[in-house]
């Protein structure tokens, strides 16, 4: 009995479950069917309409770089503008097989190693990049059969964009500069954000101050792209608003001219209106094209090393020391303490000597130059004079003086990176040089050796004041800028004006005068064209000591590199000065033979061809 309820208990499960298997089996099949029929839909009976939603997998957000504004000389000339650029690049994010990309486009186009080897080294240092530049300025027919072999390698692309141009190359390459590349150290200051898909920046000059004026505002684009990275269509997009043109004070027809009497030399010349401070032209030798390292995406190694550092700007960046032309300060200096009178003369040997020392310190003129005064002084550039007042000052006063006139600080200008120069003190030679300042050191600061370094802008900027007789215009470059006088310029001025009598200035004027239109000045026989009353002083820089039992031996003795600078200040006309010029040359000669007849000529060449255009 207990037997067969136990049988029928077994049967009736085994049925149930028989049930349930099959109803499971039945959905199992059913699913399995709706899944054909719906693979059946999407890829037979719809396949025309998901063909490309299958192949999309995101919608790309692209910024578009503005276009960069345009730099104009004070004529409304083209300094740097822009030029259409057709570039290989490849995504290297996108990319599968970069080596076989490079193999194939080579192929094509016959890349060059110096070409495969940049875009390598540019792969490692801008990796923060997704598109790097394999080959660019390319041509039609270049661009023609890349896209003929674009569709077989994802990442590969030609873009067109806009890049800068420089018409007047190497004369304006300095004052100009010129953007680059953005790399590492960029992104630490950049808005990241702003300039999200930019590759160039201001690198140098005005360039690189006004980048926030030039750049713009950026664009966007939402763009439908494939698994390939091929852009199908744009879905949104916004433009970009292009960056504000900036109008310089430079006059390119004084700049080429400038830039045509330093060619070939190592050096810089400043033009400056002393008036407001406008830069008239601003030269520094050597330079190189920045065209080449833009279009060419490399910079011509085998030039640069023909040449004296090209890539340094010598005008803001160059420390000299400013030898005799800083003696008419000194003079002033002298007169303001009371240590020297105009009425004083004193007799000038060939060497001077502290009463403590047996160190002699030699006049350029071998002879001396006898019996001089503060005029005399100035227009024959006799060392020992200014030897004698430095040391009558003594370094507190002297240096505390230099300070009027910008030396040992910025000038303001609106170029980046500019140097402040160095201005001597018994502080400043414990601090940099670890020993005590000396009374020999005071001596040969009196004639702008020794440690004292000034830039060529500080030295047009000093000579300015010196013409303006004590009033100061900042030095600028953009025309439409207005440069306000701090606090402290404002004292210096003050001072200038209330404690340096008129006298005081017009006697430095007339002694500056001379020295170009008196038979005796140093810059007489160097200038022949004396018709704009022109104003200055030479100056020339030892560049290694000479024992003081030696005299200087011949130039044609002396190797390049260690042949004196030559050094001019200068401004005219005397009586209302319209034009102030500042030249230094490097391991020329004396002041007199190269950076005076240099800068008398700009000078003349402004007045005489320049000014009118200003009017």
């Amino acid at each position: 009995m207990r037997k067969s309820i136990l049988d029928f208990s077994r049967v009736n499960a085994e049925k149930i479950f028989n049930n349930r298997f099959y109803i499971l089996l039945t959905v199992l099949l059913l699913l399995v069917f709706l899944i054909l029929v719906r693979l059946y839909y999407l890829q037979v009976i719809s396949y025309d309409h998901f063909d490309t939603l299958s192949e999309t997998n995101r919608i790309k957000y692209v910024q578009t770089s503005p276009r960069r504004g345009i730099i104009f000389d004070r004529n409304n000339l083209v300094l740097a503008d822009n030029s259409s650029l057709y570039s290989a690049q490849i995504n290297i994010k996108e990319a599968t097989n970069i080596k076989k990309i490079i193999e194939d486009v080579d192929k094509e186009i016959n890349l060059t190693k110096k070409e495969i080897e940049n875009f390598y080294e540019k792969k490692i240092k801008y990796a923060h990049l997704n598109n790097i530049v394999l080959k660019g300025n390319l041509s039609e027919e270049e661009v023609a059969k890349i896209l003929s072999i674009r569709y077989k390698h994802d990442g590969l692309d030609v873009t067109a964009s806009l890049l800068r141009r420089y018409p007047y190359k190497k004369i304006t390459s300095h004052v100009i500069g010129s953007i680059g590349y953005i790399d590492k150290k960029d992104l630490l200051n950049l808005d990241k954000k702003k300039y999200r898909n930019t590759e160039y920046i201001g690198k140098t000059g005005i360039e690189k101050f006004y980048e926030d004026t030039l750049y713009g505002v950026p664009g966007y684009r939402h763009v439908e792209i494939n698994a390939k990275g091929r852009e199908l269509r744009d879905i949104e997009k916004k433009p970009a608003f292009p960056g504000d043109d900036i109008y310089l004070t430079i006059d390119i027809n004084l700049q080429k001219y400038m830039y045509s009497l330093l060619s070939g030399y190592v050096g810089s010349s400043i033009a400056m209106n002393p008036k407001n401070g406008e830069i008239l032209g601003m030269i520094s030798t050597p330079a190189i094209d920045p065209n080449k390292k833009l279009w060419k995406y490399e910079i011509d190694q085998d030039e640069i090393k023909k040449l004296n550092s090209p890539l340094f700007n010598r005008s803001v960046n160059g420390l000299y020391s400013p030898g005799s032309t800083i003696k008419p300060i000194v003079a002033l200096s002298g007169m303001h303490h009371e240590v020297i009178n105009s009425l004083d003369e004193y007799y000038a040997g060939p060497f001077f000597q502290l009463p403590t020392s047996s160190r002699r310190f030699r006049d350029w003129k071998p002879e001396g130059h006898g019996m001089v005064d503060i005029k005399k002084s100035i227009i024959q550039s006799c060392d020992v004079y200014f030897y004698m007042v430095a040391n009558k000052l003594g370094i507190e006063k002297l240096s505390s003086f230099y300070k009027y006139f910008s030396f040992g600080s910025k000038t303001g200008i609106d170029m980046p990176n500019e140097s402040a120069g160095v201005l001597p003190s018994k502080e400043w030679k414990f601090k940099n040089i670890g020993y005590k300042w000396t009374d020999g050191d005071t001596v040969i600061s009196g004639i702008g050796q020794g440690y004292f370094l000034t830039t060529p802008l500080q030295l047009v900027y000093a000579a300015s004041i010196i013409a303006n007789k004590g009033t100061i215009s900042i030095p600028k470059l953009n025309i439409n800028s207005k440069p306000k006088k701090n606090s402290e310029i404002l004292k210096i001025e003050e001072f200038l004006k209330n404690n340096i009598s008129l006298e005081d200035w017009n006697l430095i004027n007339d002694a500056m005068f001379k020295v170009v239109n008196k038979k005796n000045g140093t810059a007489y026989w160097s200038t022949n064209n004396k018709k704009n009353n022109i104003a200055g002083k030479t100056g020339t820089v030892q560049v290694y000591e000479i024992s003081q039992d030696d005299d200087r031996k011949d130039d044609k003795e002396i190797p390049d590199h260690l042949k004196d600078h030559s050094l001019y200040i200068g401004y005219a006309p005397a009586d209302k000065p319209e034009i102030v010029v500042a030249t230094i040359i490097e391991n020329v000669g004396s002041g007199s033979k190269y950076a005076a007849p240099i800068s008398n000529k700009i000078i003349n060449y402004y007045l005489d061809n320049v000014r009118n255009n200003f009017e």
